[in-house]
């Protein structure tokens, strides 16, 4: 007889448990044999709970017992079952063995909460410390980028609060979230048609309406897509969210601070020489000439949106380097992995490109993401799902060695050509057309004021 414990997720990771005699915990089966197939267990189950449930994932198995992550469409149907996250259904389960499985789950969920916040404190310090203020500024925006994920992730799934909502609410943290990570930059989308009218950007006419971003000749951003961040009303907002992540070992867990803190200074005095040598240049542009005219109007707002955002994380790939991380214990079996957070920002942003796809009607690129280079084989797009997954704190999916190998393989490869697709779209030049117009455009703006 094998005993089959269910972790059934309704939605955004609200698991199921049952009152079995007053008692609650996860649905569970009994089997005679070790028969863990998906269609054998979902029958067995639906006969037994009277609902479907679907994707079975095996998270633990052994000689007694399997553990099974699947997802169901019903929701608790009656006063004997009910739904919550792990934090909320953890003290009312009274099954000493499920409670022993999500104290697990939870654990290892702990351990990529600590890896994320430990990785983002150095980033902060480092953008603190550096010289440069348009390297500063873009080191900014990378924080609030991933910060505002791991912030929003950690009050969700219960781990962490806001302090002061007059300060920074769940609401904003959301709201700023969402700008980054779930809102397609568009030519006629809210956000976008702000940045437009304050910017002036035309595609019609020739003036200088952005300002092009370069680490010597490698264009890594364009003004526009950090624009909103200039907002002096949002800075404390801004600035509570970067620095929540640090914040939140010293809050939660204070007898590892110290640890933390003298273990992140080896990184941050090399990261901060490494970073000073970097140079961040500007130069004004205009963004009728950036650009192919056979793009429609919200391609090239996405791409003028977009391609900052990949650029500035693959070069600050590079600064960081690999082989990044720290021992925590003396055990030597808890990692902080710079690698391992770096690959999870990659996995978030090529989702976000597919999302983007798939949601909009844009035709350059669904031609990019649909003709992906062919030594990227078709596995590892499930892979990096499964990595990104991982920026929420409601599960926590393992990754073989194997699978970290093919992410690591084929990550910078597939974002690489996505950003080299995005450069053929543009049409940089820097000669003499361009310097007679910049001097006609002060000369105007110098008689006009």
């Amino acid at each position: 007889m094998k005993k089959i414990v269910f972790l059934v997720d309704t939605k955004d990771s609200n698991y199921l448990i049952t009152n079995n005699k007053n008692k609650w915990e996860l649905p569970t089966l009994n089997i005679q044999d070790d028969n863990i197939d998906e269609d054998y267990l979902c029958k067995k189950y639906e006969k037994k709970y009277g609902y479907s449930i679907r994707n079975i994932t095996l998270i633990k198995n052994d000689e007694k017992y399997a553990f099974i992550k699947c997802k169901t469409d019903s929701g608790p149907n009656d006063d004997n079952c009910k739904a919550g996250i792990i934090n909320e259904i953890m003290p009312i389960i009274t099954n000493e063995f499920h409670n022993q499985l999500l104290l697990d789950l939870s654990i290892k969920i702990g351990l990529e909460i600590l890896n994320d916040s430990f990785w983002l404190g150095i980033i902060l310090t480092v953008e603190d410390k550096i010289e440069n203020l348009s390297m500063k500024a873009l080191l900014t925006d990378f924080l609030l980028f991933f910060s505002s994920s791991f912030c929003e992730e950690l009050i969700t799934y219960k781990f962490g609060e806001t302090k002061d909502p007059n300060y920074v609410s769940d609401k904003q943290v959301k709201e700023l979230r969402k700008r980054y990570f779930k809102k397609c930059p568009l030519y006629n989308s809210k956000n976008m048609k702000s940045i437009i009218e304050e910017m002036g950007i035309d595609f019609d006419n020739y003036v200088f309406d952005n300002v092009l971003i370069f680490s010597g000749k490698e264009l890594i951003d364009i003004n526009s897509r950090t624009w909103l961040n200039r907002n002096k009303g949002d800075t404390d907002l801004y600035n509570g969210i970067i620095m929540s992540p640090r914040r939140w070992i010293k809050n939660m867990h204070p007898q590892l601070n110290d640890m933390f803190e003298e273990a992140r200074k080896t990184y941050v005095n090399e990261f901060i020489g490494k970073f000073n040598k970097k140079e961040v240049n500007y130069k004004s542009y205009s963004s009728y000439k950036l650009f192919n005219n056979n793009l429609s109007s919200d391609e090239k707002i996405y791409i003028m949106q977009r391609i900052g955002l990949l650029k500035t994380t693959m070069y600050f790939s590079r600064i960081f380097g690999t082989g990044n991380y720290i021992l925590l214990n003396e055990e030597k079996n808890i990692i902080a992995s710079f690698d391992r957070f770096l690959m999870k920002v990659k996995a978030e942003l090529i989702e976000l490109l597919w999302n983007d796809k798939s949601q909009n009607n844009l035709p350059f690129l669904d031609k990019i993401l649909d003709n992906y280079p062919k030594e990227i084989k078709s596995k590892f797009f499930p892979i990096n799902r499964k990595c990104r997954d991982n920026i929420h704190y409601g599960f926590y999916n393992e990754l073989s060695d194997k699978e970290v190998n093919i992410l690591f393989k084929y990550q910078d490869l597939y974002l690489n050509y996505v950003i080299n697709e995005f450069e053929k779209q543009l049409t940089i030049d820097f000669g003499a057309g361009y310097k007679i117009g910049l001097a006609l455009a002060k000369l105007q703006h110098w008689a006009s004021n």
